[in-house]
């Protein structure tokens, strides 16, 4: 009989389904929250994208509250999580075909979406999500051995994506949504406290499994709280500035000011193979305060073959939204090392651009990184211009 309790049934199988189902039901209540709170920006993208952010937030929303509390008979349960499982999958598949060759639809067709920290911050959320999900479900029909196999390779898990996300981000290989400003440093430290706990819940879930724990509910309770409050703060950092461009001041001493955006885009422009132009992407404004340097600006994807950019430069003389578009060589001075102040109007940054190959280029958005009165950072700034090289190329767009 022990022997058989030992290698197969679970001493408290009550405790350990309760603290897989309640951290599965944080999870995807975070997951959720993360995702209506981007609504906002993805909404600017395109109608469909906001209306995709909503369904999927109101569902994990609502499937974790349903985890929380759970109606009906067991088997009701199971197969409502088998629907959440299948739904986080198919939304993680969705965002990896975003990142890894674009989607076809949208106000960039095609085009590859880079890596931010709100949609990491999800994916990670929604890989335990699964993970605690699939342990609940199958609890009773793996047993003791094959339950602390699955909370092991879940704490594994958890070491190995804390090092990957700090990997990564000392790379330079995610950053960042490039139309919002996030806390990043911030974000960093309450993703890697996150994970820590989030092992920790897993550490707990196999000692008690191995009945060398207390099935204590207060000390399962406590560590909830702070893996609660630790998915709050992870949220919270990834939150979208309003209005996507910083315009009240609130998350760094710039604000963009042209008006472009992903929702009203302005029209191509064409240029021929061999072609140069100089183009104004962004309008920078000092907000009140200290002058402000541009220690490094650089656009967020990666440019190329159809365009190749020769400088950016800041020009004071192209103020106006109507003088966007000239060609020729672009006047100003380097946008690098440049000093922007506050209540002085509007500084212009301006690329110069030749057409390389015939094609579509879009230039999304820009990272700058600043510094002012002791204090540093980085801001992102949506742009949403679209190149055209050569004639035939672009037949079907609007000709400028």
């Amino acid at each position: 009989m022990l022997a058989r309790l030992h290698c197969g049934a679970i001493a408290d199988e009550a405790t350990v389904a309760r603290l897989l189902r309640v951290t599965a039901a944080t999870l995807a209540l975070a997951a959720g929250a993360l995702h209506l709170a981007q609504i906002g920006p993805h909404v600017d993208e395109d109608p469909r994208f906001g209306f995709f952010f909503l369904v999927v937030g109101v569902l994990q929303i609502v499937g974790g509250l349903y985890l929380l509390y759970p109606l009906g008979s067991d088997a009701s349960a199971r197969l409502i999580a088998w629907f959440g499982i299948a739904g986080t999958v198919s939304t993680v598949g969705i965002w990896a075909i975003s990142r890894a060759v674009g989607l076809p639809f949208g106000a960039e067709p095609g085009t590859r979406e880079t890596v931010g920290l709100a949609d990491a911050a999800a994916d990670v959320f929604e890989f335990f999500t699964v993970l605690f999900l699939l342990a609940w479900i199958y609890r009773t029909t793996l047993g003791q051995r094959g339950l602390a196999r699955i909370t092991a390779a879940g704490i594994l898990c958890a070491f190995a994506i804390a090092g990957i996300w700090l990997l990564t981000r000392w790379l330079g290989w995610f950053a960042p949504d490039p139309r919002l400003v996030a806390y990043s440093e911030l974000t960093d430290f309450a993703a890697l406290v996150f994970l820590l706990l989030l092992a920790l819940v897993l550490s707990r879930a196999w000692f008690v499994i191995h009945n060398t724990a207390r099935a204590s509910r207060l000390a399962g309770g406590v560590l909830l709280g702070c893996l609660v409050l630790a998915e709050l703060a992870l949220v919270g950092f990834t939150l979208p500035a309003p209005g996507g461009q910083n315009r009240d001041c609130a998350y760094g001493p710039i604000r963009e000011d042209s008006g472009l955006s992903h929702a009203q885009p302005p029209e191509p422009i064409t240029l021929d193979v061999g072609e140069l132009r100089s183009v104004v992407v962004l309008l920078l404004v000092a907000c009140a305060g200290d002058p402000v340097t541009i220690t490094s600006l650089v656009p967020y994807q990666q440019l190329g073959p159809v365009l190749a950019v020769e400088r950016i430069t800041i020009d004071r003389s192209r103020a106006s939204r109507n003088d966007r578009v000239r060609g020729g060589e672009a006047s100003g001075v380097a946008a690098e090392g440049s000093v922007l102040r506050p209540n002085e109007g509007r500084y212009p940054v301006v690329i110069e651009v030749r057409g390389a190959e015939p094609g579509t280029q879009a230039v999304s958005a820009f990272k700058i990184d600043w510094s002012s009165a002791g204090a540093s950072g980085s801001l992102g700034f949506a742009s949403s211009t679209l190149f055209c090289v050569g004639h035939d190329g672009c037949a079907t767009l609007p000709q400028r």
